[in-house]
């Protein structure tokens, strides 16, 4: 807790470069989204996951697949180059393109942007594998204090 301010001093120095970028969060997502093909609803998703950045970051996490009727487990875990601080969030999204749930797991890759001070925060992601299944996600809550905007690599995994 003691290193708390000092950490809000760099979070503070960072965001008013990476902040206005943040802003723009959905504007970022919307230009990274793939645009060569329709997106076509698949599914939803559920997500709590914790993630620690210092330019470099990575990120674990759970969560379900609602697909067809049925619910699957997942697990995830990531890496990340852009930002700063550590958060918890809880995201919902949506799932385009997926067929058959052969075709969910794997390694995803995508952009995202976000902002959180304490538990008030925003932000976005999405992520494509190379089946392509895209994952587009939206924090519902946050906790922590971070500012990023930048690239992911994501491995999820089906749990039974």
């Amino acid at each position: 807790m003691r290193h708390l301010p000092l950490l809000a001093g760099i979070l503070l120095a960072l965001s008013s470069t990476t902040l206005p970028l943040a802003a723009n969060a959905e504007e970022v997502m919307d230009a990274a989204a793939p645009q060569e093909r329709q997106l076509v609803e698949s599914g939803t998703v559920d997500v709590e996951a914790e993630s620690m950045r210092l330019i470099l970051g990575g990120a674990k996490g759970t969560g379900m697949l609602h697909f067809k009727g049925k619910d699957y487990r997942f697990k995830l875990s990531g890496a990340s180059v852009g930002g700063a601080g550590y958060t918890k969030v809880v995201s919902k999204g949506t799932v385009y393109n997926l067929n058959s749930i052969e075709d969910f797991p794997g390694l995803y890759s995508g952009m995202s942007a976000g902002a959180v001070a304490t538990d008030k925060g925003a932000g976005t992601s999405s992520w494509e594998n190379g089946k392509g299944v895209v994952i587009v996600m939206k924090a519902q809550t946050t906790e922590g204090l971070a500012v990023n905007l930048g690239i992911n690599a994501v491995d999820v995994e089906l749990v039974q």
